[in-house]
């Protein structure tokens, strides 16, 4: 007979998992002496790597227990099909991750003004956006509702990637009055190859962009919104009504943006 460190040497386990197997009435030694050692025989080595394989794909003691005590063929595999589901699911979800994070990785580093309150021009590239339901009340509370609405539809994973996402504002001649009841929805960059179920899709325009960066609360908003209409006219720019509301990095501070937000307009030809 084997002693309990020689057995688990020749299963590829440890002393104290066939302790712990003993005690859950899992896996018994052959026999135990009076002074409490444990000693195996060699044809327990089967079961025992059975058991050991069978808690590596992750079944619970109380299952393989039942599996032991079960007369049915098919428990076995009634098991091993829930695993190979939940196997399946953790595949999906890792190759999603891997996705998003190459997304992340791949997209160019800003180079945008950082000076706040200050007007530029700016050439951007086109790029394809995400896009949530339209606001009703501008509330706290209704962004929070449209954020989590948004993402849960989505995929929560997209939220490894908060680069790329922001805004989409009904603002023409960027009126910072009507700033505080516009109507939004929120973005956030996606691939062509990105599934996003019945989520619409938006592409911004490749082109100038008229853009100012300033600090994410209504009342700097406003104040920046302000001085990019000044600009526009004292330039005699023409800009469509959407105004798109970039976060600068990915700290969300309040109402799902970044400390730092870059309010942007097409100008049009």
């Amino acid at each position: 007979m084997l002693t309990i460190q020689k057995f688990a040497e020749l299963a590829g386990t440890t002393r104290r998992t066939l302790i712990f197997y003993d005690q859950k009435d899992l896996f018994k030694p052959k026999k135990v002496a009076a002074n409490g050692y444990r000693y195996y025989d060699y044809d327990q080595l089967y079961p025992a790597t059975f058991i050991l394989e069978l808690r590596r794909l992750g079944l619970s003691i109380s299952e393989i227990k039942a599996l032991n005590a079960s007369t049915n063929p098919g428990s076995l595999d009634k098991n091993l099909q829930h695993i190979l589901t939940q196997i399946n699911q953790q595949m999906d979800n890792l190759s999603l991750l891997k996705t998003t994070l190459n997304t992340r990785f791949n997209q160019p580093v800003a180079t945008e003004n950082s000076v706040r309150n200050q007007p530029f021009i700016t050439q951007m590239d086109a790029a394809l956006f995400c896009q949530s339901k339209q606001s009703v009340a501008c509330t706290e509370a209704e962004i929070a509702e449209i954020y989590a609405d948004f993402y849960e539809r989505l995929g929560k994973l997209k939220l490894v990637n908060q680069r790329s996402s922001g805004f989409l504002t009904r603002l023409p001649n960027s009126d910072a009055n009507g700033y505080p009841t516009a109507s939004f929805c929120i973005l956030k960059a996606v691939t062509v190859q990105t599934d996003t179920g019945d989520l619409p899709r938006l592409e911004k325009p490749a082109g100038n962009y008229v853009a100012i960066t300033t600090t994410n609360d209504t009342k700097n908003i406003c104040i920046a919104l302000k001085i990019l209409a000044e600009y526009i006219q004292k330039n005699q720019l023409k800009i469509n009504g959407q105004l798109w509301q970039m976060n600068r990095d990915e700290n969300f501070t309040s109402k799902g943006a970044s400390d730092l937000v870059s309010l942007q307009y097409q100008i049009q030809d």
